[in-house]
């Protein structure tokens, strides 16, 4: 615990630096540099709960978000809470963050050196015992006065934030994995202190010195693991301009990036960062997105795109343009916000692992106390000694260290090499879901083709213009986001369309001068009518036909693009012997000639998203385990019901997305190294499970019987919690063609 002043975190204009608004509440994410356990994070989750909603803890990245009213509460109070548990909480988007963590880390490495030069000297002084050598009557006080000297520092200095971490629990009445750590420390030290002081018995200095370099060590590495983890969250973080530089008629002030508007003219200088979503006016630009969208390469923006915050500008002049967007409601804020969810989210197989770690800890001491009563019973008296080493060792050994760390390091590796690549997991229990997956659900327009539609030609049906048909049609289209809608979008009209209603997989009818127009799909017309004998249709065309009350007026022709990637992909799927199939609303024709352009054989046209919710039951009423990929428009129940869904950028706003996988790259590419990612994640949380469990059933007995030293058992749990965090980490510094696609097999039914 500290003595700091938290109340300035309550001033409201500090507020909009590090906490988002949401319905009414302020929603706020904070680092706990004191948190390494689930028995920790159960701590911090006590002592926000009932005055802070919606709590969530994420063990992998040391930090908890919550939501609270500041009409009602106070932040420092909240604060100040998580400090007294002695877990010093740190906002995230706080001025010092970055000072703070340097200063933890200077911190960290000044202990592992002073535990480093106290255990190197104390086993050198306790060398004569290693072999039973008698050092006399005048050396012999003289070590042993010298190892106490050495391990204060070495243990009480060196160990103090085990020993601190454990107080805090015991003081909540709780148990967390440092209680354990603690009480061997103690023991080892009170008990060689005193028997220094005396003058005979084995002492345990050097045990306890080299058991604190172990656990720093393994701390750091691990501390710097889960930074590693984390590290695309906390690059989109360091995105984030503080600063704007605004056009005011002829000149240019500097402002707080708070105070943008909608509409303002933002100037962006060479090797700056957009700090705003907008639509570039006066020059065209050059900007690296890799960041957003995993592209590594330079993305041009001609004049009138759209171009999103965080961008860095890495052309030779500066570049205007037209904030539309700010806050928590540009892209780069709701890509941070999915990650920073994922991270918090818990899957089963997590919340497994924390119960399990949990009880452990009572375990431990239950078995140490065990194990010293039996050597003492059988020595008859005499097997005092025999006793301490063998509660010594099985305190030191047996630590849930690694049983909490195998799952979110695991997780937080897998989502964060796959965020670096442009593709975001929504909600950490996907990735596991994704592995079990063994069918593909693809929606046609906006996914294996392109968004970029073009209008190729417009027949008139009862020999009206033309131009009055397109006239209604882009009035009627205005304002959709539908892929379809971009085909009308260079169409300027002065027509303006009322009561504009969506008719889910069949059309839009809308209101014009008082007459009720519709524009949709052929097979779901209200009026019928005949395609013409010269409509010439190419195989990835798209009909659309527009109806009044009375009759077919006009059928328009589209030209859609089938996705570059897209048969490469379905090749990679299929490799890895998923069934794939196509379900559209379009056409049968282009349906079919999509389908057998891209080589997929189970293919279903004109199919509502009704049809296709039917037909995703009927799958998973077989046993099937499903991904859904579409748009995220009139596939929202498909995505919702699918057991893992997947959405392009361009179909809707990230926060409204139903997908637990996010293509924010705009591209398909991606798909096959989710699945490898996905099932090389599981197969590294059964690893880590397994070894973390087998290490301790290993151990265990060989601490209560006597046959583990407590120096080894120091140095047996300490590399066991890093051969987790470096086995989970494995994968993540892979390429991404470092996963070989798996051999084919046959798909049943």
């Amino acid at each position: 615990m500290t003595d700091r002043d938290w109340t300035v975190y309550d001033r409201a204009e500090l507020r909009q630096g590090f906490a988002s608004s949401r319905a009414g509440d302020c929603e706020v994410t904070v680092a706990l540099d004191g948190m390494h356990c689930a028995a920790c994070a159960a701590r911090a989750e006590k002592a926000v709960t009932g005055a802070a909603r919606d709590v969530r803890v994420n063990v992998a990245t040391r930090s908890l978000r919550f939501r609270y009213d500041p009409a009602t509460t106070l932040l420092s109070a909240l604060l100040a809470a998580l400090d007294r548990v002695g877990l010093e909480p740190r906002l995230l988007a706080a001025p010092d963050a970055g000072d703070r963590s340097r200063q933890i880390r200077r911190l960290s490495l000044a202990r592992i050196g002073v535990a480093t030069i106290c255990a190197m000297q104390v086993m050198m002084l306790a060398w004569p015992s290693y072999f039973g050598i008698d050092s006399g009557p005048d050396i012999g006080p003289l070590l042993r006065g010298a190892q106490l000297a050495l391990s204060v520092p070495g243990v009480l200095w060196a160990g103090w934030p085990f020993l601190s971490a454990a107080w805090r629990s015991l003081r909540d009445r709780q148990l967390d994995m440092n209680v354990p750590v603690a009480l061997a420390l103690l023991a080892a030290f009170i008990a060689s202190a005193v028997r220094a002081g005396l003058g005979s018995g084995e002492l345990y200095f050097d045990t306890a010195t080299m058991f604190v370099w172990f656990l720093l060590i393994g701390r750091y590495l691990e501390g710097r693991s889960r930074e590693k983890a984390s590290e695309h969250l906390r690059l989109l973080a360091s995105r984030r301009a503080l600063t704007a530089q605004r056009r005011v008629g002829p000149a240019i002030e500097t402002i707080a990036i708070d105070a943008l508007a909608i509409g303002d003219v933002v100037i962006v200088a060479p090797g700056e960062t957009l700090p705003a979503d907008g639509r570039l006016i006066e020059t065209a630009a050059e900007l690296d997105e890799s960041l957003l969208s995993g592209e590594s390469r330079p993305v041009v923006h001609a004049i009138g795109d759209t171009v999103l915050a965080g961008s860095l500008n890495l052309g030779a002049s500066a570049l205007a343009l037209v904030v539309e967007r700010l806050g928590g409601d540009t892209v780069l804020a709701q890509i941070a916000g999915l990650l920073d969810n994922a991270g918090h989210a818990k899957p089963r197989v997590q919340r497994i692992a924390d119960r399990i770690a949990g009880h452990f800890v009572a375990a431990v001491l239950l078995l140490a106390a065990t194990g010293a009563g039996i050597a003492l019973v059988e020595g008859a008296g005499a097997g005092g000694e025999k006793a301490f080493a063998i509660a010594l060792a099985v305190l030191v050994a047996s630590c849930p260290c690694a049983l909490s760390l195998a799952v979110p390091v695991t997780l937080a590796a897998g989502t964060s090499r796959l965020a670096k690549q442009g593709l975001l997991v929504a909600d950490a229990g996907a990735l596991t879901a994704l592995a079990g997956v063994d069918t593909v659900l693809f929606d046609k327009t906006g996914t294996l083709t392109r968004n970029e539609l073009r209008l190729r030609r417009v027949i008139s049906l009862d020999g009206s213009d033309c131009e009055r048909a397109m006239d209604i049609a882009a009035a009627i289209e205005r304002g959709s986001r539908h892929p379809i809608a971009s085909a009308f979008a260079t169409w300027a009209t002065a027509v303006l369309a009322q009561d504009i209603r969506q008719i889910a997989g069949a059309g839009i009818d809308a209101l014009i001068d008082g007459r009720r127009w519709w524009l949709g799909a052929p097979d779901a017309a209200p009026q019928p009518f005949k395609l013409p004998a010269d409509a010439a249709l190419q195989p990835d065309d798209t009909v659309i036909v527009l109806c009044d009350a009375a009759s077919a007026v006009a059928l328009f022709i589209i030209a859609t693009r089938v996705r570059d990637e897209a048969a490469e992909v379905i090749r990679e799927l299929d490799r890895r012997g998923l069934q794939l199939e196509l379900l559209s609303g379009d056409g049968a024709v282009a349906v079919g000639a999509l389908a057998g352009r891209l080589g997929i054989d189970r293919h279903a046209a004109r199919q509502t998203p009704a049809d296709k919710l039917a037909h995703l039951q009927a799958l998973q009423a077989k046993g099937r385990r499903v991904l859904a990929v579409g748009d995220g428009l009139n596939d929202a129940p498909l995505l919702a019901a699918a057991d893992v869904s997947a959405a392009m950028p361009n179909g809707a706003a990230l926060t409204q997305s139903r997908a637990d996988l996010l293509l924010i790259g705009d591209t398909l590419r991606l798909l096959p190294l989710a699945f490898d990612v996905a099932r090389t994640t599981r197969l590294r949380i059964h690893e880590n499970l397994g070894w973390a469990l087998g290490y301790n059933l290993l151990v265990l007995p060989l601490a209560m019987t006597g046959h583990l030293a407590p120096w080894l058992a120091a140095a047996g749990m300490s590399l066991s919690s890093l051969l987790v965090v470096v086995n989970a980490l494995r994968s993540e510094c892979r390429s991404v063609s470092a996963f070989p696609a798996p051999p084919t097999r046959p798909v049943s039914e």
